[in-house]
């Protein structure tokens, strides 16, 4: 239990830092890690909703040093975002990882999903935007300013046919040891 309040203090504090411009805590992480993570936390929510979460993670992805919370909240928010998209009908949410011919991380979360919202795509991105009646159009925008945070971008595409793809890369290399501010 105290792990469990630690962590929380954690995330709290990480996430007031974001808010205050502050600098992410760089540790030494693997994204695949990250990833089995988060298909572990949010199984059961697909599972209720008959969408299956499929991972195809590039073995050799190299470690990176990065805010590990920071990095758990990208992929919890662009995962869960997939899999909400699904929930009128089954579906498939794929996750990938590797390494670009550019020497950056890619990590790329697909669904077969409602798709994104025609030429305000960009939009989702922005602070307050949303398209779900429930949602507070904060989860895109906190994720992109975290990745950028990083040294990373954090874009989206249609699928061709049904669904979105929400790709974000990260640079290989160490953090520098003055990120520049979220």
């Amino acid at each position: 239990m105290v792990n469990d309040v630690d962590r929380a203090a954690g995330i709290i504090e990480r996430n007031r830092s974001l808010y205050r411009r502050g600098t992410p805590q760089g540790e030494v992480i693997d994204l695949n890690e990250i990833i089995r993570q988060m298909v572990v936390v949010l199984q059961d929510a697909a599972n209720r909703h008959s969408i299956s979460i499929r991972t195809d993670l590039d073995a050799a992805l190299p470690t990176t040093t990065a805010d590990r919370v920071q990095l758990q909240q990208v992929l919890m928010n662009l995962m869960l975002n997939g899999i909400e998209a699904m929930t009128d009908e089954s579906g498939e949410l794929s996750v990938t990882s590797k390494r670009t011919d550019d020497g950056q991380l890619l990590i790329s979360v697909s669904d077969s999903g409602i798709g994104l919202p025609g030429e305000e795509s960009e939009r989702i991105f922005e602070a307050f935007f949303t398209t779900k009646p429930q949602g507070t159009g904060m989860g895109l925008s906190i994720s992109r300013r975290i990745v950028e945070s990083h040294g990373g971008r954090l874009w989206a595409n249609p699928n061709t046919g049904r669904g979105a793809t929400f790709q974000f890369t990260l640079p290989e290399e160490l953090m520098p040891s003055s990120p520049k501010p979220v």
